[in-house]
Protein backbone atom coordinates (compact mmCIF):
# COMPACT_ATOMS: atom_id res chain seq x y z
CA UNK A 1 0.00 0.00 0.00
CA UNK A 2 1.31 3.19 -1.27
CA UNK A 3 0.70 6.35 1.40
CA UNK A 4 -0.42 9.91 0.86
CA UNK A 5 0.84 12.45 3.30
CA UNK A 6 -0.45 15.53 3.16
CA UNK A 7 1.85 18.54 4.84
CA UNK A 8 -0.15 21.45 4.95
CA UNK A 9 1.67 25.27 4.66
CA UNK A 10 5.40 23.87 4.93
CA UNK A 11 6.32 27.92 4.03
CA UNK A 12 4.63 29.15 7.08
CA UNK A 13 4.59 25.70 9.06
CA UNK A 14 8.60 25.03 9.72
CA UNK A 15 9.76 26.47 13.00
CA UNK A 16 11.84 24.28 15.42
CA UNK A 17 12.97 21.69 12.77
CA UNK A 18 9.77 19.96 13.10
CA UNK A 19 9.17 19.56 9.09
CA UNK A 20 11.72 16.94 9.87
CA UNK A 21 8.86 15.32 11.16
CA UNK A 22 7.73 14.66 7.93
CA UNK A 23 11.14 14.06 6.39
CA UNK A 24 11.67 11.43 8.80
CA UNK A 25 8.61 9.76 7.47
CA UNK A 26 9.53 10.00 4.06
CA UNK A 27 12.57 8.07 4.58
CA UNK A 28 11.06 5.46 6.68
CA UNK A 29 8.40 4.97 3.60
CA UNK A 30 10.28 6.15 0.79
CA UNK A 31 7.23 4.58 -1.28
CA UNK A 32 5.31 7.45 0.20
CA UNK A 33 3.83 10.50 -1.64
CA UNK A 34 4.43 13.37 0.41
CA UNK A 35 1.85 16.67 -0.52
CA UNK A 36 3.19 19.55 -0.13
CA UNK A 37 0.59 22.06 0.24
CA UNK A 38 1.13 25.56 -0.05
CA UNK A 39 -1.17 28.52 1.26
CA UNK A 40 -2.26 29.09 -2.68
CA UNK A 41 -3.11 26.00 -3.18
CA UNK A 42 -6.26 23.56 -2.42
CA UNK A 43 -5.46 20.91 0.14
CA UNK A 44 -5.62 17.42 -0.94
CA UNK A 45 -7.69 16.26 1.70
CA UNK A 46 -10.65 18.50 0.78
CA UNK A 47 -11.20 15.81 -2.36
CA UNK A 48 -9.44 13.17 -1.68
CA UNK A 49 -8.12 10.88 1.22
CA UNK A 50 -5.10 11.10 2.89
CA UNK A 51 -3.24 8.54 5.02
CA UNK A 52 -1.96 11.42 7.29
CA UNK A 53 -2.44 14.95 7.40
CA UNK A 54 0.26 17.48 9.17
CA UNK A 55 0.63 20.87 10.38
CA UNK A 56 3.46 21.81 12.50
CA UNK A 57 4.91 24.37 14.24
CA UNK A 58 3.68 28.18 13.50
CA UNK A 59 4.56 32.28 13.76
CA UNK A 60 1.96 34.23 15.40
CA UNK A 61 0.61 35.61 12.09
CA UNK A 62 1.51 32.05 10.44
CA UNK A 63 -1.51 30.62 13.27
CA UNK A 64 -3.57 33.24 11.71
CA UNK A 65 -2.98 32.60 7.89
CA UNK A 66 -3.39 28.74 8.47
CA UNK A 67 -6.67 29.62 10.33
CA UNK A 68 -8.21 31.84 7.17
CA UNK A 69 -7.36 29.04 4.59
CA UNK A 70 -8.60 25.99 6.41
CA UNK A 71 -12.17 27.82 7.43
CA UNK A 72 -13.95 26.95 4.18
CA UNK A 73 -12.83 23.31 4.69
CA UNK A 74 -13.24 22.88 7.74
CA UNK A 75 -16.37 20.58 7.86
CA UNK A 76 -13.84 18.71 5.77
CA UNK A 77 -11.13 18.72 8.54
CA UNK A 78 -14.17 17.04 10.85
CA UNK A 79 -15.13 14.90 8.83
CA UNK A 80 -11.86 13.31 8.09
CA UNK A 81 -10.75 13.52 11.87
CA UNK A 82 -13.67 12.14 13.47
CA UNK A 83 -13.96 9.49 11.00
CA UNK A 84 -10.62 8.14 11.77
CA UNK A 85 -7.97 9.45 9.86
CA UNK A 86 -4.30 10.29 11.56
CA UNK A 87 -3.82 13.81 11.61
CA UNK A 88 -0.38 14.87 13.68
CA UNK A 89 -0.72 18.97 14.95
CA UNK A 90 2.54 19.73 16.80
CA UNK A 91 3.38 22.89 19.37
CA UNK A 92 1.33 25.68 18.38
CA UNK A 93 -0.39 24.43 15.34
CA UNK A 94 -2.90 22.66 17.75
CA UNK A 95 -4.10 26.07 18.85
CA UNK A 96 -5.43 26.79 15.17
CA UNK A 97 -8.68 24.34 15.78
CA UNK A 98 -9.36 25.62 19.11
CA UNK A 99 -12.08 28.08 19.44
CA UNK A 100 -9.75 31.46 20.23
CA UNK A 101 -6.49 32.59 20.04
CA UNK A 102 -5.97 35.56 22.47
CA UNK A 103 -2.86 37.82 22.24
CA UNK A 104 -2.98 41.05 24.26
CA UNK A 105 -0.02 42.23 23.47
CA UNK A 106 -0.57 41.92 19.92
CA UNK A 107 -3.66 43.40 20.31
CA UNK A 108 -5.94 40.41 18.34
CA UNK A 109 -8.79 37.54 19.89
CA UNK A 110 -9.62 35.91 17.09
CA UNK A 111 -11.34 32.88 16.25
CA UNK A 112 -9.81 29.65 15.95
CA UNK A 113 -11.45 26.63 13.79
CA UNK A 114 -13.97 25.59 16.56
CA UNK A 115 -12.47 21.87 15.73
CA UNK A 116 -12.11 21.60 19.23
CA UNK A 117 -13.40 22.84 22.61
CA UNK A 118 -9.98 24.67 23.72
CA UNK A 119 -8.53 28.02 23.86
CA UNK A 120 -5.24 29.55 23.95
CA UNK A 121 -3.81 33.15 25.43
CA UNK A 122 -0.55 34.13 24.21
CA UNK A 123 2.24 35.92 26.54
CA UNK A 124 5.68 36.66 25.52
CA UNK A 125 6.89 37.28 28.83
CA UNK A 126 5.09 33.82 30.15
CA UNK A 127 7.40 31.69 28.46
CA UNK A 128 7.68 27.94 29.07
CA UNK A 129 11.29 26.28 28.17
CA UNK A 130 11.54 22.86 29.13
CA UNK A 131 10.88 18.72 28.88
CA UNK A 132 8.50 16.72 29.00
CA UNK A 133 8.11 12.73 29.50
CA UNK A 134 4.66 10.90 29.70
CA UNK A 135 3.61 7.21 28.50
CA UNK A 136 1.48 7.11 25.62
CA UNK A 137 -0.58 3.95 24.60
CA UNK A 138 1.45 3.55 21.10
CA UNK A 139 4.93 3.14 22.67
CA UNK A 140 3.62 1.16 26.19
CA UNK A 141 4.94 2.36 29.68
CA UNK A 142 8.29 0.67 28.40
CA UNK A 143 8.98 3.43 26.05
CA UNK A 144 7.88 6.54 27.47
CA UNK A 145 7.90 9.53 25.21
CA UNK A 146 10.22 12.42 25.54
CA UNK A 147 10.08 15.98 24.19
CA UNK A 148 10.54 19.30 24.41
CA UNK A 149 8.53 22.52 25.04
CA UNK A 150 8.87 26.29 23.69
CA UNK A 151 5.99 28.20 24.00
CA UNK A 152 4.72 31.55 24.42
CA UNK A 153 0.77 30.36 24.57
CA UNK A 154 -1.04 27.91 27.55
CA UNK A 155 -4.13 26.06 26.42
CA UNK A 156 -7.14 25.33 28.89
CA UNK A 157 -9.78 22.93 27.94
CA UNK A 158 -12.34 21.07 29.91
CA UNK A 159 -10.60 17.90 32.22
CA UNK A 160 -12.93 15.94 30.27
CA UNK A 161 -11.29 16.19 26.96
CA UNK A 162 -8.66 13.23 26.31
CA UNK A 163 -4.59 14.26 26.11
CA UNK A 164 -2.01 13.43 24.11
CA UNK A 165 -0.31 12.23 27.06
CA UNK A 166 -0.07 13.12 30.87
CA UNK A 167 3.41 14.08 31.88
CA UNK A 168 5.22 12.48 34.41
CA UNK A 169 7.70 15.16 34.59
CA UNK A 170 7.22 18.35 32.70
CA UNK A 171 4.04 20.53 32.06
CA UNK A 172 0.76 19.24 30.26
CA UNK A 173 -1.12 22.01 28.50
CA UNK A 174 -0.20 24.81 30.46
CA UNK A 175 1.61 25.36 33.62
CA UNK A 176 -1.28 24.00 35.94
CA UNK A 177 -1.82 20.59 34.41
CA UNK A 178 -0.42 17.86 33.84
CA UNK A 179 -2.63 16.83 30.64
CA UNK A 180 -0.75 17.45 27.15
CA UNK A 181 -2.24 17.86 24.24
CA UNK A 182 -5.31 16.39 22.35
CA UNK A 183 -6.93 13.48 20.96
CA UNK A 184 -10.06 13.34 19.13
CA UNK A 185 -11.04 10.60 16.45
CA UNK A 186 -7.74 9.97 14.07
CA UNK A 187 -5.83 13.76 15.91
CA UNK A 188 -2.57 13.51 18.13
CA UNK A 189 -2.48 17.34 18.90
CA UNK A 190 0.80 17.96 20.98
CA UNK A 191 2.20 21.07 21.69
CA UNK A 192 5.43 19.29 22.01
CA UNK A 193 8.62 20.24 19.62
CA UNK A 194 11.47 17.96 19.00
CA UNK A 195 10.85 16.95 16.03
CA UNK A 196 8.69 14.13 18.26
CA UNK A 197 8.69 11.49 15.23
CA UNK A 198 12.39 11.57 15.32
CA UNK A 199 13.40 11.30 19.17
CA UNK A 200 10.65 8.96 19.92
CA UNK A 201 11.41 5.86 17.04
CA UNK A 202 8.79 3.60 19.23
CA UNK A 203 6.01 5.62 18.46
CA UNK A 204 6.66 6.54 15.07
CA UNK A 205 6.78 2.80 14.75
CA UNK A 206 3.45 2.60 16.05
CA UNK A 207 2.41 5.40 13.91
CA UNK A 208 3.42 3.69 10.54
CA UNK A 209 1.62 0.42 11.75
CA UNK A 210 -1.69 2.75 12.40
CA UNK A 211 -0.99 3.98 8.87
CA UNK A 212 -0.62 0.87 6.80
CA UNK A 213 -1.57 -2.23 8.63
CA UNK A 214 -0.44 -4.72 6.12
CA UNK A 215 2.94 -3.45 6.24
CA UNK A 216 5.61 -4.20 8.95
CA UNK A 217 6.86 -0.81 9.90
CA UNK A 218 10.61 -0.07 9.26
CA UNK A 219 12.74 2.58 10.80
CA UNK A 220 15.03 5.03 8.97
CA UNK A 221 18.44 4.78 10.69
CA UNK A 222 16.77 2.29 13.26
CA UNK A 223 20.14 1.35 15.36
CA UNK A 224 21.15 5.22 15.47
CA UNK A 225 17.49 5.99 16.35
CA UNK A 226 16.73 3.88 19.04
CA UNK A 227 20.38 4.40 20.43
CA UNK A 228 19.57 8.02 20.47
CA UNK A 229 15.73 7.51 21.86
CA UNK A 230 18.12 5.37 24.91
CA UNK A 231 20.41 8.19 25.51
CA UNK A 232 18.07 10.45 25.64
CA UNK A 233 15.50 8.53 28.09
CA UNK A 234 18.34 8.04 30.44
CA UNK A 235 19.23 11.96 30.80
CA UNK A 236 15.44 12.74 31.21
CA UNK A 237 15.13 10.09 34.06
CA UNK A 238 18.23 11.52 35.87
CA UNK A 239 16.56 13.71 38.20
CA UNK A 240 19.87 16.35 38.06
CA UNK A 241 18.90 17.50 35.00
CA UNK A 242 14.87 18.62 35.47
CA UNK A 243 14.68 22.33 37.00
CA UNK A 244 12.42 23.17 39.46
CA UNK A 245 10.25 25.07 36.86
CA UNK A 246 9.86 21.83 35.12
CA UNK A 247 7.06 20.89 37.28
CA UNK A 248 3.01 21.79 37.52
CA UNK A 249 2.18 24.19 39.75
CA UNK A 250 -0.13 22.74 42.47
Amino acid sequence: MSLTIEMLFPEIANLHGDNANIDYLAQCRPDARIVRTGLTDRPAFVDGPVDLLYLGPLTERGQLLAIQHLRPHVDRLVELIDGGTPALFTHNALEVLGTRIRNDEMGYDEAGLGVLELESTLSMLGRYSGKVMGVVPEAGTEHPLVGYKSQFSMVTASDSMPGFLTAERGIGRNTHTAVEGVRRGGLLGTSLIGPVLVNNPHFTRALLAKLDPQTEPTLAHESLALAAYDQRLADFRDERRWHPVETVRR
